[in-house]
């Protein structure tokens, strides 16, 4: 079995050029997915949202090809884990300008294989002073400028995770998962109108999860104080699927806490994490 720690338009390497657009400017995109008993469970919704991500950033993307070397390279790897791609504009010369018409603009598709650490099945979250900022145009876009999130880890310890919210104050996401409140009877999911990533998992329950058992979410703006009133809260993201919050500490108070309610087990997050796992095994069990 053939193990290596990146994979480069299909073929094993130890780097990418120095002339390579998403190394020089954060040029591109990337899908980080649960790899279970061989397979890849929601390929189909993260290329989906690969697509429409190069799209947006004028990067060729060619699905066919990617799916190639997807099918080429997972019998050569172990059936558990997780696969990081990366698609990058390709090489460019210097400077900023980018011709995405002409024949020298290929993209470079990146692939690299990473053990997969469950975690716990509950987090507490730490909100972080750092605010992402407001920008339309690349809000819920995957793409590789991730210095926000780099700017926040350095205020968390280690094996935390943070709350993010943008400049208004309103609640984003968390590090890297999106984030679902049980509100006055109504689960909410922020907008991400204006910044944060449009999360795979965070669409697939609010297509298929949660409306099979007839939970039906709503995006709207989430004020940082409607946590204090929230029943319940989770993350989700594409790799561990849904972790319940049982506490999230502000700069000087408890904004959330669980300690007192009812077991996990009779929650909706519970009914909606046992949903998850019925359509897709791999996060149920």
């Amino acid at each position: 079995m053939v193990i290596t720690e990146l994979f480069v338009d299909g073929e094993p390497a130890g780097s990418v050029p120095a002339s390579d657009r998403g190394l020089l400017y954060g040029h591109g995109l990337f899908e980080t997915m649960r790899l279970w008993r061989g397979e890849l469970p929601l390929l189909d919704l993260h290329l989906a949202r690969l697509e429409s991500g190069a799209r947006a950033l004028s990067i060729a993307c060619d699905l066919r090809a990617l799916k190639l070397q997807l099918n080429c390279l997972l019998p050569k790897l172990p059936a558990e884990g997780l696969l990081k791609l990366v698609l990058t504009a390709g090489d460019g010369l210097r400077g900023y300008r980018y011709d995405s018409a002409s024949s020298e603009s290929k993209a470079r598709c990146l692939i690299q294989y990473f053990a997969l650490d469950h975690g716990s099945s509950e987090v507490r979250l730490k909100l972080c002073e750092y605010r992402l900022p407001d920008n339309p145009r690349l809000a819920g876009i995957k793409h590789l400028n991730r210095l926000d999130q780099v700017m926040a880890a350095a205020e968390l310890p280690p094996k935390s995770d943070g709350l993010l919210l943008d400049q208004t104050g309103n609640v984003i996401e968390a590090l890297s998962s999106n984030l679902f409140i049980l509100y006055q009877g109504q689960w909410l999911t922020p907008s991400l109108q204006k910044s944060g990533v449009a999360g795979v998992m965070r669409q697939l329950l609010m297509d298929r999860v949660m409306p099979a058992v007839d939970l039906t979410p709503l995006c709207q703006d989430i004020e940082l104080g409607m946590l204090q009133g929230a029943e319940e809260i989770f993350i989700c993201n594409a790799v561990r699927g849904i972790s319940s919050v049982t506490e999230i500490r502000g700069l000087a108070q408890t904004l959330f806490s669980t300690a007192g309610t009812p077991s996990s087990e009779s929650t909706q997050t519970a009914l909606i994490q046992a949903e998850l796992g019925k359509q897709y095994p791999c996060f149920g069990e």
